[in-house]
């Protein structure tokens, strides 16, 4: 595909000729390829001047501006992995959907207790007895982005966020390959057009007045978030990123910009809730029900932990009544097994259900610090949420990587410092290699890299139902075990076409 291709939208490719080759590394025009090097080139130009994602632990590869390896196509999904995106967003909403009615129905049943016990455990009261209001009982989030690793023919989830960050970094991929001709998932617009679809199906207004809160725990993701608001802007909604110590508070709701926000969407973690300045105040209107909050200030809704529960055997029917047979069956092959650990004494007559240990059943959760190499490659500790350890992969503890005296240190940490945080047991599964072409600017070629794929589709709740709005892939090399934005990594939009 030649440079010609690309065409008008929110990266025109207005420069002349010679101002453009001029801009061109000399190892880029010394190519055999010279389109795909100066369409490479015009993204890795038009995606740095966004400033989406500006952190000193994330520098530029050598010979190019952005903070990750630039593909030369949107990343590839077979028709049926495409299909399979769209019933893993029905079935996840679905799961939220349930999530929420198990907790509620876990406050007032004897037998189901221990749930609300696990979630609510570490929380500050005043902020769970908030998220218990009946005002509040139906509402959950509004965009939900799993991680998904590609397996062979289908895909594993690894997390499911609620508040998730890259939303501004895929919508800007979105734009600029689409300006190069290219197809992607979702169309060029698909992330703005779902985000403002939840905006206007939360609020029921035709262009309701949206404040991004960005803390400042957050702020590495304040400049994409400028940009999202900015494209939104620029297609005539009311839009701004903000910082929460400039919201204005008023009897008759939440102010920013010198207007009434609609909707005051939550851009920082409940763990972090302490340190936001006004947040007290954001829970103050909300309750008032002056503005509408999303996600909602429910900490229930944002534990990891709930992989554990979906697998418990004791709360089969409990799923099944809310999810049906099938569904409940969809998403226990999608999320991998996992098991909270509880440092409390287990009964003489019980095991830890699915969990083995040289072939037999566990009854005391200290006994996984004795795990062999080959036994530990299996399994990854992970703080379930509330937590500054619990976001970015910070606390994830993979055992293949882990000698056998600090998994032993690592394990025993996690019981010790229970419920602050709750910490997890969840079954490592890697994806598959792929091969994917990203250009190397300083070598001035197209290069296959074998990497493994962490897949972000990001879903919108809209009166349209669940809609897709695009996915974000990173492929890491193969040598990697966890999967995140890195200088090695190439991130790309996913395609619409195989």
């Amino acid at each position: 595909m030649g440079a010609t291709a690309l065409r008008g939208g929110a990266f025109p490719y207005r420069r002349s000729g010679a101002r453009r080759m001029a801009r061109i590394p000399a190892a880029v025009l010394e190519a055999k390829d010279l389109a795909l090097a100066t369409e490479a080139t015009w993204l890795d130009e038009v995606l740095s001047e966004q400033h989406l994602y500006e952190s000193k632990q994330r520098p530029a590869p050598a010979g190019q501006r952005v903070g990750w390896r630039i593909g030369v196509r949107p990343y590839p999904l077979s028709r049926s992995l495409r299909a399979r995106l769209t019933e893993i967003g029905e079935d996840l909403w679905a799961l939220v959907q349930a999530q929420q009615a198990i907790y509620l129905r876990s406050l007032k049943t004897p037998e189901l207790a221990f749930i609300a016990e696990y979630l609510d455990a570490g929380k500050p009261a005043d902020l769970v007895r908030f998220s218990q209001m009946h005002r509040l009982r139906s509402h959950v989030p509004v965009m939900l982005r799993p991680d998904l690793l590609q397996m062979e023919d289908d895909f594993v989830a690894t997390e499911l966020d609620s508040v998730p960050g890259g939303f501004g970094e895929l919508s800007a991929l979105q734009d600029a390959y689409s300006s190069l001709g290219q197809d992607v998932l979702g169309g060029p617009h698909g992330m703005l057009d779902g985000f403002m679809g939840a905006m206007r199906h939360l609020s029921g207004a035709e262009h309701p007045f949206v404040g991004i809160a960005v803390s400042e725990e957050s702020s590495d993701y304040r400049p994409e978030m400028e940009y999202f608001s900015r494209r939104l802007r620029e297609r005539g909604e009311r839009v701004f990123a903000v910082s929460p110590r400039d919201v204005e508070f008023r009897e008759d709701g939440l102010y920013a910009q010198g207007e009434r926000l609609s909707v005051l969407y939550r851009f920082f973690e409940l763990f972090d809730l302490r340190n936001v300045p006004k947040a007290d105040l954001f829970l103050y209107a909300q309750r008032k029900g002056t503005v509408v909050v999303t996600p909602p200030f429910k900490p229930q809704l944002e534990e990891k932990l709930w992989f554990a529960l979906l697998h418990h055997p004791g709360l089969e029917d409990a799923w099944q009544a809310e999810l049906g047979v099938e569904r409940l069956g969809r998403l226990r092959r999608l999320i991998p097994q996992t098991h909270v650990l509880d440092p409390r004494p287990i009964p003489p007559h019980a095991v830890v259900a699915g969990l083995q240990l040289g072939g037999r059943p566990v009854r005391d959760l200290r006994q996984l610090g004795e795990m062999g190499k080959r036994e530990r490659a299996n399994w990854v500790l992970k703080p379930s949420g509330f937590s500054e350890l619990a976001w970015g992969s910070h606390g994830v503890h993979i055992g293949e990587d882990e000698p056998q005296e600090e998994w032993a240190r690592e394990v025993g940490e996690a019981l010790r410092t229970f419920p602050h945080p709750v910490w997890l047991l969840q079954r490592f599964r890697k994806a598959r290699v792929v091969e994917v072409p990203y250009y190397d600017f300083a070598a001035g070629k197209t290069v296959e890299m074998a990497g493994r794929t962490r897949l972000c589709p990001y879903y919108f709740r809209s009166a349209d139902g669940i809609v897709l709005g695009g996915a974000l892939a990173t492929v890491c090399p193969a040598d990697k075990k966890i999967i995140h934005g890195m200088v090695d990594a190439v991130m790309l939009p996913a395609s619409s076409q195989e």
